[in-house]
């Protein structure tokens, strides 16, 4: 009976070691990826997420003047400074994190593919 749980607590825990030992071997042997166009890829993404947040800061807007319009004054104003103050996020991040990182947003793509490449 002991000699049976120590078999079966052997199994329990070795087997699935065992499994990703094999599967580690496995994936390490694949080929390389290749990261080219990943440059490409991000600038489409990025220029994507701009228009995104202009579209956010157009539709923040227009609703802060519908709300003014209806006389609610508080309402309005708040939407437009935060219409506002979304284009001003979305206009100088690229410069923050270049400001942060001392590289554009271009250079940390450029520089990620050749590190993974």
């Amino acid at each position: 009976m002991i000699l049976r749980r120590i078999t079966k607590r052997l199994v329990r825990y070795t087997v699935p070691a065992l499994m990703v030992g094999a599967l580690a071997a496995t994936a390490h042997a694949q080929g390389t990826v290749d990261l080219s166009g990943v440059t490409t890829a991000m600038s489409s993404v990025e220029t994507t997420c701009r228009l995104a947040g202009a579209i956010a800061v157009i539709i923040g807007m227009t609703f802060g003047v519908f709300q003014l319009l209806g006389r609610n004054i508080a309402t309005g104003f708040m939407s437009i400074a935060g219409g506002l103050f979304a284009g001003i996020i979305i206009g100088f991040a690229p410069q923050w994190v270049a400001s942060l990182t001392g590289q554009s947003v271009s250079m940390v793509l450029t520089h990620a593919t050749q590190v993974m490449g």
